[in-house]
């Protein structure tokens, strides 16, 4: 297992697939896939990532095709190798994902593994509910992120004017934490394993769940798409009994670390670079599920869909072509 860079872990969170922009890449999607003889999976250092590491063990394939998973921190750089033929699937932000191809690139979504990751932190209890941040300051990555999307959807649909009743501001994990400590912000929603590493190792409080807030204004589910595994649409069309044992693989070794997260937490810790009592504990407030292909493509589908009727094409809405089938 290698991985490509290293940084501080908050930095290191920020760039990896949550918030980060990048230059839509086009590449030759038909180039330097042949026959090949290993898999190669790039996957965040991230907790997100834990049920790939666990696959890897087993290698899921046949006994012809090895699989190898390496981490990243960079979503640009992996895109790139991506589409230009280095690795065969990368898992990254569903929303980067669909960026990426709503701006005419070849990317074809397989299935979504993380369907909840962040938590609202701060530290006065009370701002228990996205009604009772009404007037507090809070901080969100890069306008257009992932998460001021969904921030924005749920206090519109709290009857909260997100640009009136709340003191809004913007910037990456790593200047958001320090203000948080110097209690300069009321409260920052932070994915997983930062909202837990902020709650063990600073004493920040989880104010908000997001999966539970998205529930109360989506129709009563808790699932929203975060981390998705991709790949180019050559590949997919190339080799769908491939991509179909793995995603079997990985819908094994999810349900594995769901059930386990202890032993998972032990078998990830050194290659994730992170105390295991953290990881285990974000483990444990992560919302992993890899459902079938065609509830994937419904339930994605569904979600942008709401984010479209309050932001329109700012979002889009990803059609059929986008999901392997």
């Amino acid at each position: 297992m290698k991985t490509i860079v290293s940084m501080s872990f908050a930095a290191l969170i920020l760039a990896i697939f949550f918030i980060v922009p990048y230059p839509v890449v086009y590449a030759d999607s038909s180039a330097g896939h042949g026959n090949f003889k290993e898999v190669i999976i790039l996957v965040p250092k991230s907790t997100a990532s834990v049920p790939f590491l666990i696959l890897k063990e087993k290698n899921p394939l046949n006994k012809n095709v090895d699989i190898r998973v390496d981490t990243f921190i960079n979503h640009a750089k992996a895109l790139a190798m991506l589409l230009r033929g280095e690795i065969q699937f990368l898992f990254t932000g569903t929303s980067q994902g669909w960026e990426n191809r709503k701006s005419g690139g070849p990317l074809i979504m397989i299935d979504t593994g993380v369907w909840g990751v962040s938590y609202m932190i701060g530290r006065d209890s009370s701002l228990n509910n996205f009604s009772k941040l009404k007037h507090k300051r809070i901080a969100l990555p890069f306008p257009n992120s992932p998460l001021d999307f969904q921030t924005r959807y749920i206090l519109i649909k709290r009857g909260i004017n997100p640009d009136k009743d709340i003191r809004i501001s913007y910037g990456p994990f790593s200047q958001t934490i320090p203000r948080l400590l110097k209690n300069q912000l009321d409260a920052a929603p932070l994915p997983e394993p930062l909202a837990t590493s902020m709650v063990k190792q600073h004493g920040l409080i989880r104010l908000i769940d997001y999966k539970k807030a998205w529930a109360l204004v989506s129709g009563g589910t808790e699932a929203s798409p975060q981390v998705s595994l991709f790949t180019t649409d050559n590949i997919a069309s190339e080799y769908p009994k491939l991509i179909k044992k793995l995603v079997a693989a990985w819908k094994n070794a999810s349900v594995y670390v769901q059930k386990n997260p202890s032993e998972a937490a032990k078998k990830s810790t050194a290659i994730l670079s992170m105390p295991s009592d953290i990881v285990e504990t974000a483990i444990r407030n992560t919302y992993y599920s890899v459902p079938s292909l065609g509830d994937n493509r419904k339930m994605v589908k569904t979600y942008f869909s709401q984010l479209k009727n309050l932001f329109g094409d700012r979002i889009g809405e990803p059609d059929n072509d986008f999901f392997f089938k």
